[in-house]
């Protein structure tokens, strides 16, 4: 099946978007989010998020729990 390439306007030079062909095992009637695990430009795994699962950095995070009311502090 044929891709159509696209371009974007990136700091004033036309740059084709890169296409990446994996193949994601899950069901036909699937509908959710997907982690996928790339190195060097291919993709190693994949795994599907559950509804109560979040992706975040750890800034992210702590930042999260410190507006939750939670004291972080750096532990030995």
């Amino acid at each position: 099946m044929p891709t159509e390439q696209r371009t974007i306007n990136h700091r004033g030079a036309n740059t084709q978007v890169p296409v990446l062909n994996i193949e994601l095992h899950v069901a036909p009637d699937f509908s959710g989010r997907v982690v996928i695990h790339f190195e060097k430009g291919r993709a190693i795994c994949h795994r599907r998020l559950l509804d109560r699962e979040h992706v975040a950095s750890l800034d992210s995070f702590l930042e999260l729990a410190r507006m939750a009311g939670y004291r972080v502090s750096e532990g030995n």
